[in-house]
C-alpha cells in the first residue's frame, strides 16, 4: 500500500494540489456575527487543530508499530547477549521476511541487517502517513468549509445588517427595502456559489482517490483479520504479541481517519437545510425564497465519498469492517483447529 500511494501521488498529485487550492480560496470569507454566535476565526483554528491533533497521533502510531518490531531485536543485541559468536541465521530473526544480500548470523551483521531493512520501512511508513493525513485533512477542510457556508446561511440577514447599517431594516415591517434585497440577494448568490464549489471538490476527489481508498479498506479488512489470528496464536509475553497488538491499533485508528472525517463531511452536508430555513426569510424576495428552495432541495441529496464507489465512507461501513474482520478471524481459527 505504502508503494501504491507513492505511485498514485506521483500522477495525481497536480489534481489533489488543485483541490486544496480550491479548498483554501480567500473569496469565501464571511464575518463574525456575535447575535448567532458565528465566529469563522475560532472555526477555522478549531479544524485546524484538529488536522494537526490526528496528524500526529497517527505519525506516533506508524513509528510506534515499527519501533515495537525493530527495538526489542536491536536491545537484546546491544546487551551483549549468549547469541554473541553463535554461528547460524536461526538464532537471528528479522522482524519482517526479506531477503538479505549478505548473511547476518553475528550480532553486528545482524545490526547491519535490521538497519538495511529498517530504513526502507520507514521510508514506506511516512509515504503511508502522508497520504492517508492529507486525504484526512482535504476531508477535514471540506467539513470546516461545509460548517462555514451552514454559519453563513444562519446569519446571512444579520451580517448584510451589520454591513449596511440598520437604517435600511427598518424601512417596512413585512418587506425589506430595495437595497436590503439585493444586498440580501447577492450574498445568497455568494453563498450558492460556495456551495456548489464543495460539491464540485467532492466529486473531483471522489475521482481521483475512490479506488486507492477502496484498496486500502481491503487491505485494512484483511490486515485486521490476520492481526486478530496472530495475536490469539502468539503467548501474551511475547514480543510479537505486543507488536501485533500495535500494529493493529495503528490499522484501526488509520481506517477511523477515513470512515470518521467522510462521516463528518456527510453529516455537515445533511444539516444544510436547516440552517437555510433558519436564515430569517420572512420578509424576504421572492427570488431570495426561490433561491433558498432550490438550495434546500439540492442539499436533500446525501453527499458521500465513497470507497470505489461500493461503499461510503462512514462510521457504519467502520462498524462493517471491523465485523467482517472478525467473521474473517473466527472461520480462520476454527479451520486451523
Amino acid at each position: 500500500m505504502g508503494a501504491i500511494k507513492v505511485v498514485f501521488f506521483y500522477f495525481q498529485k497536480h489534481k489533489l494540489l488543485a483541490i486544496m487550492d480550491t479548498l483554501e480560496n480567500k473569496e469565501f470569507r464571511y464575518d463574525s456575527c456575535t447575535e448567532k454566535s458565528f465566529f469563522p476565526g475560532l472555526i477555522s483554528r478549531r479544524y485546524k487543530n484538529i488536522g494537526v491533533k490526528y496528524t500526529i497521533l497517527f505519525f506516533i502510531l506508524a513509528h510506534a508499530t515499527l519501533f515495537s518490531s525493530y527495538l526489542p531485536p536491536t536491545i537484546s543485541t546491544l546487551m551483549n547477549s549468549s547469541r554473541r559468536g553463535a554461528e547460524g541465521q536461526g538464532l537471528y530473526v528479522l522482524p519482517y521476511y526479506s531477503w538479505m544480500p549478505f548473511k547476518y548470523n553475528t550480532d553486528d551483521s545482524f545490526l547491519l541487517a535490521l538497519g538495511y531493512q529498517a530504513i526502507p520501512m520507514f521510508s514506506y511508513a511516512y509515504s503511508i502517513v502522508g497520504m492517508d493525513t492529507l486525504f484526512m485533512n482535504i476531508l477535514n477542510s471540506i467539513g470546516f468549509n461545509l460548517e462555514m457556508i451552514q454559519g453563513a446561511f444562519l446569519t446571512i440577514r444579520n451580517r448584510i445588517i451589520k454591513q449596511t447599517g440598520k437604517s435600511i431594516y427598518k424601512s417596512s415591517i413585512l418587506l425589506d427595502s430595495e437595497e436590503l434585497k439585493l444586498k440580501l440577494c447577492n450574498e445568497m448568490k455568494k453563498i450558492c456559489h460556495h456551495l456548489q464549489i464543495i460539491y464540485k471538490v467532492c466529486e473531483d476527489l471522489e475521482n481521483v482517490h475512490k479506488y486507492l481508498t477502496l484498496a486500502q479498506m481491503t487491505a485494512t479488512l484483511f490486515i485486521l483479520c490476520s492481526c486478530l489470528y496472530l495475536v490469539s496464536s502468539t503467548p501474551i509475553a511475547s514480543k510479537q504479541f505486543y507488536a501485533e497488538i500495535v500494529y493493529m491499533v495503528a490499522m484501526g485508528f488509520q481506517l477511523t481517519l477515513y470512515c470518521w472525517f467522510g462521516n463528518e463531511v456527510t453529516l455537515k452536508a445533511a444539516e444544510l437545510p436547516l440552517y437555510i430555513w433558519q436564515c430569517d426569510w420572512l420578509t424576504a424576495d421572492n427570488n431570495f425564497k426561490a433561491s433558498m428552495i432550490l438550495t434546500m432541495a439540492r442539499a436533500r441529496k446525501p453527499l458521500y465519498l465513497t470507497a470505489g464507489n461500493f461503499a461510503p465512507l462512514t462510521l457504519s461501513t467502520f462498524v462493517s469492517i471491523i465485523k467482517g474482520s472478525y467473521s474473517f478471524f473466527t472461520v480462520l481459527k476454527s479451520t486451523n483447529e
